[in-house]
Order: C-alpha cells, then structure tokens, then sequence
C-alpha cells in the first residue's frame, strides 16, 4: 500500500467520523491478513464507512467505471483496490484478487453485485466470493450494514467472526459447489442481519414504517431464508457424516 494514501485515509477518519456516525457490534479490529471480508451493499458508502470505522485499511473490490477518474484511480490503487467490469468475467480483477490473497491480503467485496434498494432483505450473491475462498482456502468474515448511511444520521453496522468453507474443500469447483457455497455465505451474512435486527429493536431503534407490500415482501423473504439456513444445515450435516464414514 502506498505510504502517503494510508496516511491520507487516516487523517480523513478524524474528520469524517462525525459527521456519518456509525455504532459497530463486534470486533473492528480486522487483521490485513489473507481473508474475504463480505457483505450487504445498500449504497455508495458502503466502502467509505467501512474503511472510516475498522481499525485496519482493507482492499476493495470496486466498479471500473470509478477507474474514469484519475484521482480515484491513484487513491484505490494506493490501497490495492480492485477494478472490476461487472457483468463479464474480468481476468484482470480475478487474477489481481487472487494474488492478493495468495500474498496473505484482507480484500472485501459485495457478493450481491451492486446495491440494494430494499435495506430490508439481501438480494441474491454471486458465486465469486465462494470462488475465491475455494480456489485460495481463505476465510471469510462477514459484515452487515443496517441502513444507508446519511449525513449526521446514526447507522448501525455488525461484524461476524471468521468462517471457511471448509466442507467444500476438495469438491470440484463446478456450478453446484459454487452455488452451495455461496448460500452458506450469504446465510452466514443474514444471520448477522437477524442478529442486529433483534438488537436495535430491544433498543427501540426504528426504520420508517413499512407499507403493507413492503411487510408482505419481507415476510416472505425471512420465510426463505428459513427453509434456506435448514436445508444448509442438513447439507453440513450430511456431508460431515459423510466424512466421518470414509
């Protein structure tokens, strides 16, 4: 990482703290070692407030289109920021992941693709997360971002403890272990929404009331997710006693 970004972002913590107050559950003390650290994505943001609130500078993966300006350009390379074409199979941004991993780096990125209009639910993830924590046995630590973040408007953010995807390892990475995997990730960042969901509503922390489709739309999803987190948890199960009659 280039000294004088690093030192840069630092300096810009201090003045960019009060102003998009943020409360965390967990540890946000996260080593810059190899691991995926991953998350929901609910705006443009997201990468800032994370970076201002943990403790160490992680490497993102970013949109290339922000590569159009040289400024960004120069301060996301300074932290070994990833551009990535989205919607192709960029071999640049693959490659330049994984030998970051290799090189035993933090690198965090948004399975879900792009942002997420309903702060509620998360959309579906894409399988490059699993692919990257398959092909390098990297753990993955996932995070979750309570609501978008405003201007002096207080936002909540909780982080998980580190997870592998061990049960996978030596599979075939096809389609099918890739989309397995990728439920378990996804799982393991909705049990964090759950998780600060049922915190701040002990707090009394509210969002603006829902509509009546909005509440039709979140209850189904939350029965998803259900019937989704059982059927992994068969599937772990099935698959250890596998391992155990071998």
């Amino acid at each position: 990482m280039n000294k004088f970004v690093v030192g840069l972002i630092k300096f810009a913590r201090v003045l960019i703290r009060p102003f998009y107050p943020v409360k965390i559950y967990g540890d946000r003390d996260i080593p810059n070692k190899k691991s995926l650290i991953v998350g929901n994505h609910v705006s443009g943001w997201d990468p800032l407030i994370f970076t201002m609130w943990t403790k160490n500078l992680t490497s993102f993966v970013y949109k290339a289109e922000f590569s159009k300006s040289k400024f960004l350009t120069w301060a996301l390379g300074g932290i070994d920021c990833v551009p990535i074409r989205r919607g192709e199979v960029d071999m640049n941004a693959t490659k330049s992941i994984l030998r970051l991993l290799k090189n035993d780096k933090a690198i965090c990125l948004f399975p879900e693709g792009t942002r997420n209009p309903n702060v509620d639910c998360l959309q579906e993830f894409k399988t490059g997360a699993a692919l990257f924590a398959l092909k390098t046995q990297a753990p993955i630590r996932p995070f979750y971002i309570w609501d978008k973040s405003k201007f002096l408007r207080k936002n909540y953010m909780i982080i998980g403890e580190e997870f592998t995807l061990d049960e996978f390892y030596g599979m075939p990475t096809d389609r099918k272990t890739l989309e397995l995997a990728t439920e378990v990730i996804k799982n393991k960042v909705d049990e964090l929404r759950i998780q600060l969901n049922g915190i701040l509503d002990a707090r009394g922390v509210k969002r603006r009331p829902r509509t009546k489709k909005e509440i039709e739309k979140i209850k189904a999803y939350n029965e998803k997710q259900k019937t989704l987190a059982k059927q992994l948890a068969e599937q772990q199960e099935s698959a250890r006693s596998d391992g155990e009659g071998l």
